[in-house]
This record gives C-alpha cells, structure tokens and sequence, in this order.
C-alpha cells in the first residue's frame, strides 16, 4: 500500500534529500582510480519533524510504524521546492500540461513542451513524471542545465540527473511543482520526550522502484 498523504500533511522542519548511487571504488598501482556503478541511482534523504504536544506526534508515529512494515511505500517530494525557483507554486505555469518531446539517445538530456512561453527552467529545478505500469514507476530528476522555452512553449535539450530510465516515453506529462517520488521508510526514530511534549520525530527513507 503507498501513503499518498503522509508526508505532505507533515511540518518538516529539516530535510536531507541525496542521489545515492552505490559504486565500488579500485585504486590501481599506477595511481588510476576506477569507479564502478553497482545498481540504480535512488533519490534518499531523512526528514525531521518538529518538537511538539506529545498528542500531536501520536498520528506521526502511528503512520511511521505502519510504514515500516514490509510492502509499504509512501510518495516523497523536497519541501523547501515549491516549484521552479523561477516559478514558485507554478502560479505562471497556471493550467500549461506539459509532456515530454525529446530525448536524447544517451538519456541524458530532453526537451519539454507545453510550457507557457518565455518559461524558464533553472539549475537544480526537480521535474518528473509516472510512466511503466503493474507497478507505476515514478521518475524525479533535478535539473542539470537551465533551459527557456521558445514562443512555441519548447525548451531546448537540457540535461537531468540522474539518467532517464528505460520505459519512458515522449508525450508522457510532466510534473514541475512538488513530483514526488515512491519511496520506503529504513528507519525511525520517535523522539524522546516527557508526559506533556517529545521531541520531534524523525526518519530515514529511500525511492523505490517498485
């Protein structure tokens, strides 16, 4: 089961949020230094919740020990982006759909149209989208190189991290303020506290692909 609602109705007061992409790392008699990717990149991070009535953590905890079960996912988005950083809220994005048009053969780099015109996309913007189904998969990339669309509402190629998976389309919709991410919790910490207020709750979680 994912929790679609968990973390967005959450009072994060500090985040963490990382690509960890797991590699193995030789050093060889000549000085050389070869690095080896071991699986996907995953976006992981922790999150902090704030100090409070011990009644109002109770939810929290009760949500988070759900979500440690096996099986059980929750969607994930950055709090401190509340879309492009030119666009906070997406206010000038207002109804535009915009959908994937290119990419390119290493999967690095596409090209998004629909966007208003003149719309401008920054370095470190996060962007994503769904595709794949039995499961939906849930794609978030943040943005490598900053890119403006045309009059046409075209953006030129520009770069994301990490690469674009296989089973991804063009025409496929884009989300700019807030894609979330599927993700499992690995750990939980609930804060230690009196009878009246505890500290603040905090976990640990990382995107899955399934």
């Amino acid at each position: 089961m994912t929790d679609t609602t968990f973390f967005g109705g959450l009072k994060v007061t500090n985040v963490m949020m990382m690509l960890s992409d797991p590699q193995e790392t030789n050093r060889l008699g000549d000085g050389s230094v070869l690095k080896a990717s071991l699986g996907a990149a995953l976006w992981a991070g922790e999150a902090t919740l704030p100090a409070g009535p011990h009644h109002l953590q109770a939810e929290a905890e009760v949500r988070l020990a759900r979500l440690m079960r096996a099986g059980e996912t929750l969607l994930v988005y950055d709090p401190r982006s509340n879309g492009p950083a030119a666009d906070p809220g997406g206010v000038v994005l207002g109804t535009s759909t915009p959908t994937i048009h290119t990419m390119d053969a290493g999967n690095r780099r596409i090209r998004i149209t629909g966007l208003p015109a003149g719309y401008y996309l920054q370095a470190g913007d996060w962007i994503g989208w769904q595709y794949g189904s039995n499961p939906t998969r849930y794609a978030v990339h943040r943005i490598e190189t900053a890119a403006v669309a045309d009059a046409a509402g075209l953006t030129p190629l520009f770069g994301v991290e990490p690469f674009i998976r296989p089973g991804v389309t063009t025409g496929t919709a884009v989300t700019l303020v807030r894609p979330p991410f599927k993700a499992v919790v690995t750990s939980a910490n609930y804060g230690a506290g009196g009878a009246r207020v505890s500290q603040g709750p905090s976990f640990s979680f990382i995107q899955t692909l399934r």
